[in-house]
């Protein structure tokens, strides 16, 4: 009982830390500049009601991973980490689509 105790609590501790590279768009959002002067407009206001909308699908990921890792020790870690890595192109697209519609271009000059 003690060793499914530790696995679980290592694969949680491991799918907290390694939920995908690409950050969540809410958190993309929540990042963003709202002194920005595209914050307020039409299609950033639009992009960020959708995104309030978007689903993640982290507790679908946590299931996955409870139930594999009690099927098969780290099964199920590897098929949430699985899951992740396959929803970041999809996080990907919602972050551009946020810093498109919300993100002036300001230029740097070196």
């Amino acid at each position: 009982m003690r060793r499914v105790v530790i696995m679980i609590g290592a694969a949680a501790a491991l799918l907290a830390s390694a939920s995908g590279c690409v950050s969540n768009p809410k958190k993309t959002v929540m990042n963003l500049d709202t002194t920005d002067r595209k914050w307020t407009s039409p299609a950033c206001v639009a992009i960020r009601k959708k995104v309030f909308r978007y689903h993640d699908g982290d507790t679908t990921r946590a299931v996955v991973g409870f139930a594999g890792n009690l099927a098969a020790p780290y099964a199920g870690t590897g098929a949430a980490l699985a899951m992740s890595k396959e929803q970041d192109k999809t996080r990907a697209e919602w972050n551009k689509r946020v810093k498109d519609a919300c993100v002036s271009q300001r230029h740097h000059w070196l």
